[in-house]
């Protein structure tokens, strides 16, 4: 027997595949899923449900990110999972950045890979993300960034210019903005408004300040302008979005804040 056939043998005579998986959450930190084509979670292991805040599987399982993520960052998680369906082929090595408001930024590694069926047929995907310490060690250029993010991270309710990012890691702004591109897949100022809105969204879950009050405290100075802003992120207006919340901590639902990438 070819060393091929035997590990197609031994995969073949496997019952329960969750055995395996349950020896991988041993490991350190594991963050790993499995979607399958309608990119509903299937799995989740619970170092991963713990970076996006959620406790038990059963809030996972069955759930699409557009159940747990505000809208924008659903897409792009989607999108991606049918470039991984259509091209059978693994998407490796997306840079997303995670900052849970008090606590400290995080950066990641996601990799998607496909999942086929014993005759060839693309059934689902598992994703495989690696922490913040393996990432800074593997892109230098990061580092380089790390200035800026700390900056917004501190100073997101005041007005922040590419110029003054670019200072704060010596660089000129054309190759601060090239290299922010490059690493994260977003903007600079697609970033800084991330911040702030992810703070927003904290307050209106947490707080009983006004709307226009918040958007202010977060760095939106034009009150119809954040509104806006709000419902493309999330999909519906900061005043529905409060009273959604509000009512979903009535019934005991989680609502869950994302891996970041658009």
């Amino acid at each position: 027997m070819t060393s091929r056939s035997l590990q197609a043998d031994f995969i073949e005579r496997i019952g329960d595949f969750r055995q395996i998986l349950a020896a991988l959450e041993l490991l350190p930190g594991t963050m790993f899923a499995i979607k399958n084509l309608e990119s509903r979670y299937v799995y989740m292991s619970v170092a991963l449900r713990r970076a996006i805040h959620v406790n038990s599987p059963e809030d996972v399982i069955g759930k699409t990110d557009f159940d747990l993520f505000p809208r924008i960052i659903a897409e792009s998680f989607r999108q991606n999972d049918l470039l991984v369906f259509q091209h059978e082929k693994p998407l490796l090595n997306e840079v997303h950045f995670t900052s849970f408001f008090a606590n400290a930024p995080i950066w990641s590694f996601s990799s998607k890979f496909p999942i086929h069926t014993v005759n060839r047929e693309v059934i689902g995907l598992v994703i495989i993300n690696e922490a913040y310490d393996d990432v800074m060690g593997k892109q230098a250029e990061l580092n380089q960034l790390l200035p800026a993010i700390d900056h917004v991270s501190k100073y997101y309710a005041q007005s922040i210019t590419i110029n003054e990012l670019a200072a704060v890691c010596q660089m000129s702004a054309s190759h601060f903005m090239r290299i922010f591109k490059t690493s994260l897949h977003m903007t600079a100022y697609s970033f800084v408004e991330q911040v702030r809105m992810y703070h927003a969204i904290e307050a209106l879950k947490s707080g009983t300040a006004s709307i226009t009050q918040i958007a202010l405290d977060c760095g939106f100075y034009d009150h119809s302008a954040f509104v806006k802003r709000f419902k493309k992120f999330t999909g519906t207006t900061p005043l529905r979005y409060r009273r959604t919340h509000q009512a979903t901590l009535s019934a005991g639902r989680p609502i869950v804040l994302p891996t970041p990438k658009y």
